[in-house]
């Protein structure tokens, strides 16, 4: 049986990057959600807390992101772990490959470097705790996951 001629030669290696990129963004998203129970600055001001006491705490011994405010910063904040769970209803109902899980991992990965910059404003890059670096990293892995593991939709033509 010649199964060059066959039109679905692809079908198994797609399938297995398909099975790859939903993992990957499934991953992703749990480091986002992690990040919320995990500590965002490491040592110093505000080390043991987290969400608004953390941000609070911060604003409270006169520190400040130009352009943030205490407020501003606490959503963007809270989108981290939020733009975490909707990745995984993104990839549940239509998949890593869709314009939903890109569109949230395109929001996820601005959220989340834009939370790590303002907390590395905040405290400085060596403070920062594993909370910080597990949404930058989850972020990579749910942008990743939908926007180049995941085979590209199909255009019209």
């Amino acid at each position: 049986m010649d199964s060059g001629n066959s039109d679905n030669d692809g079908a198994v290696t797609d399938d297995a990057r398909q099975r790859g990129a939903d993992a990957l963004v499934m991953v992703g998203g749990a480091a986002l959600v992690a990040s919320a129970f995990a500590h965002w600055v490491s040592s110093g001001y505000g080390s043991g807390l987290r969400g608004h006491a953390l941000i609070d705490t911060l604003v409270s011994v006169g520190r400040h992101v130009p352009g943030l405010s205490a407020t501003r910063l606490t959503i963007l904040w809270y989108l981290v772990p939020a733009l975490g769970a909707a990745s995984w209803v993104a990839i549940g109902l239509r998949g890593a490959d869709s314009r939903a899980a890109r569109v949230v991992a395109a929001a996820a990965a601005v959220a989340a470097t834009a939370s790590f910059v303002a907390f590395g404003w905040l405290v400085g890059f060596a403070h920062l705790g594993a909370g910080a670096w597990l949404a930058l990293m989850g972020a990579a892995a749910v942008f990743a996951g939908s926007w180049t593991i995941a085979k590209k939709p199909a255009t019209g033509g």
